[in-house]
């Protein structure tokens, strides 16, 4: 079934669109919103424009999250009168194939509000241009990884321009370069942010500390950000990424921190309390006005407040396709809120992760 709708739509150019669209950037700013009223319309605007989305509601439940298999098959977009500015790639749950992200103008403005907000409150907190190091290649090497595009923007926005730079290409991680940042934001005792891909970072720093390779001190404040996604052969807990970040960055634990992001989603979630909850340390994730993550029991698909069970994310600045995500991850439920513990299909990261992991792991790096 086709996930556009036959009958009447909503025009991108309505001006039910043009409210919602800026009651979103009322949320993502902090100003008055009432997300209820958003995420209702959200879903009024899903239901009238994609009939798969009104069928699979009637025949599950309203506002259920859509499978993120949904877009690797066939892509939900809202607004067929709007050609997407961007599209994005993702491999799937089988880590077979790719879907497809499509972006309208003013999709891409809200989900790069998010990102800046977001990053705003969780990394850069405290730091005044710190020399944001990204594990992931250049986003004009990778247009299609939504992982790029992120972590590019908040270098821009945040970043000191001279100590800033992406240390990952086609052969892998670039040494040299990521040396040479490192050693001059510590001559200048400049903070530095390393921000990537879990299993880049792991992948890095097992390889040098095989190879006795070299090791810093970072400057105090300098922080590591992980974004999901381990290695294959092994799960790696969050004290033994806290270990190696500092043996071989000298960053403190609680300089580290983790998030959680999907190519179908325009928000990330970072990790709030800082207290283990799942089997490996992982954390529970900060709720916002605007993104949250919840758990629904495998079998009815009931929404659990405590428990394991299906991680859905609810994210009301997704604008072109329905706001709500059922994910391939098993979630933990709690009173902190929901912890990511894994793939429901074991050792299939996702997307960005997934081609990362194959790049620094498989190519080895660039000296």
């Amino acid at each position: 079934m086709s996930w556009h709708s036959t009958t009447t739509r909503i025009s991108y150019h309505d001006a039910f669109v043009d409210e919602l669209y800026e009651d979103i950037g009322r949320l993502i700013s902090g100003e008055s919103a009432d997300a209820q009223q958003v995420e209702s319309r959200l879903r009024l605007l899903a239901r009238t424009n994609s009939a798969a989305t009104a069928a699979y509601w009637s025949s599950h439940q309203e506002g259920l999250g859509v499978p993120d298999t949904a877009y690797k098959a066939n892509p939900p977009y809202l607004f067929p009168d709007e050609e997407p500015v961007r599209i994005f790639r993702t491999s799937n749950t089988t880590g077979t194939g790719t879907g497809r992200v499509a972006y309208s103008r003013r999709g891409m403005e809200l989900m790069d509000m998010s990102i800046l907000a977001n990053a705003g409150r969780h990394i850069m907190r405290g730091l005044d241009e710190p020399a944001v190091i990204r594990l992931v290649p250049a986003e004009q090497a990778a247009p299609g990884m939504i992982m790029a595009h992120g972590m590019e923007l908040i270098a821009r926005r945040f970043g000191d321009p001279e100590l800033s730079g992406c240390v990952v290409g086609s052969p892998g991680v670039d040494r040299p370069t990521l040396h040479d940042l490192l050693d001059r934001s510590v001559a200048e005792q400049r903070p530095v942010v390393l921000i990537g891909a879990t299993s880049v970072f792991v992948n890095l720093c097992q390889s040098m500390q095989e190879e006795r390779g070299r090791s810093w001190v970072l400057p105090s404040g300098s922080r590591l950000v992980d974004a999901g996604g381990h290695k294959r052969s092994r799960r790696v807990t969050v004290d033994e990424i806290r270990t190696m970040a500092a043996e071989v960055f000298g960053i403190d634990p609680d300089g580290h921190s983790n998030l959680f992001g999907m190519t179908e989603l325009a928000s990330q979630l970072y990790d709030g309390e800082d207290t283990p909850a799942g089997p490996s340390g992982e954390r529970p994730r900060a709720a916002e006005a605007f993104v949250r993550a919840q758990v629904r029991s495998p079998g009815d698909l009931s929404l659990l407040e405590s428990g394991v069970g299906l991680l859905e994310v609810v994210d009301l600045c997704v604008l072109d396709r329905p706001c709500a995500v059922l994910t391939g991850d098993w979630g933990l439920a709690g009173p902190g809120g929901a912890a990511v513990i894994g793939r429901v299909a074991q050792g299939r990261p996702r997307g960005c992760s997934l081609a990362l992991d194959e790049i620094t792991t498989e190519r080895g790096t660039h000296v």
